[in-house]
């Protein structure tokens, strides 16, 4: 984990994009700043882009480098602090997350085991607004560490749980601010597509979800997972590409459960149209998942509610 004279502590920079959300960005430096650095030096960087509140003003509390733009956008404002980055490693922080003191830290004890990793993931808890957790860590283990491109086409790692190294995020380049959304997740499979990749069963970050309803929010980035995608499957050979359906398949299969998980969730609180909507969606994502795990949860809940009532 040190450096290439093996006398310095590993230098790791950070860089969270932000625009007027200031008291969310607030919590997320703070853990950056609270992260157990005894094993490596933080360099912590917040682009700016345009914030028109106090979002300056809160910055100037905390010891971090600040780099202003204009409107640029969150893909080009990552790739301009990706651009200011001088360290040894590089990650974002999504400036409405929050870190757990062993980020970073516990991704770096992997590449001290495994140096042939251009990057390790960890695991996220989701969180609502206020930062309470709920559900389990995701994604959900065992998680597969080596050549696991074809893996990572049917999920994406939240960014604030990746850890690369530099030379590699130098390599994958730009952060593509033509995609409607999720552009870490292109840039990762980038890496992916070349290198091994170390995933490790810690949860490291709080994933706060926004005040909005969740499945309008997933539906809107539908089309950028599809497409992201479809860019890296299109350019393969033929076998690789027939190999690779079975991605595709579990890739609509796990976006159509999101839906049904959101429709249930809507249900259970009483909001009818909006579970209505939220299964809308999980049809138009796969109509044959959708209709297949309905029946096996419809399923589950009668053996269930059967073996409740016999005791």
């Amino acid at each position: 984990m040190t450096t290439s004279d093996d006398t310095h502590l590993p230098r790791v920079s950070v860089v969270i994009t932000t625009r007027n959300r200031p008291q969310a960005l607030a919590a997320a430096v703070e853990s950056a700043l609270a992260l157990d650095t005894s094993c490596f030096e933080l360099d912590l960087i917040v682009v700016d882009d345009g914030s028109t509140d106090e979002t300056p003003e809160v910055l100037e509390r905390y010891p971090v480098r600040v780099i202003r733009t204009e409107g640029v956008g969150m893909a080009c404002a990552r790739t301009i602090g990706l651009d200011a980055a001088t360290g040894d490693y590089f990650s974002l922080l999504d400036d409405d997350d929050v870190w757990l003191p062993t980020a970073i830290s516990t991704q770096l004890r992997v590449f001290s085991e495994h140096p042939e990793f251009a990057a390790v993931h960890a695991q996220a808890v989701l969180t609502g607004p206020d930062l309470e957790p709920f559900g389990d860590p995701f994604p959900a283990g065992p998680l597969e560490s080596g050549m696991i491109f074809d893996r990572l086409l049917t999920y994406f790692p939240q960014v604030g749980t990746i850890l690369t190294r530099m030379e590699h995020a130098r390599e994958a380049g730009a952060f593509d601010g033509s995609l409607p959304g999720d552009n870490d997740w292109d840039w990762i499979l980038r890496i992916a597509s070349r290198y091994p990749i170390g995933a490790v069963e810690v949860p490291v970050m709080m994933f706060r979800q926004r005040d909005e309803p969740q499945e309008d929010l997933a539906w809107r980035r539908f089309p950028a997972i599809s497409e992201i995608f479809r860019r890296h499957t299109a350019p393969l050979p033929l076998a690789d590409r027939v190999r690779l359906q079975p991605a595709l398949w579990r890739h609509r299969g796990w976006c159509a459960s999101i839906f049904l998980n959101h429709t249930q969730d809507n249900w259970r609180q009483g909001e009818r149209r909006r579970a209505a909507r939220s299964a809308v969606y999980a049809v138009r994502c796969s109509p044959v998942h959708a209709v297949v795990e309905t029946a096996r949860r419809v399923k589950a809940r009668a053996v269930s509610s059967d073996g409740n009532a016999r005791t």
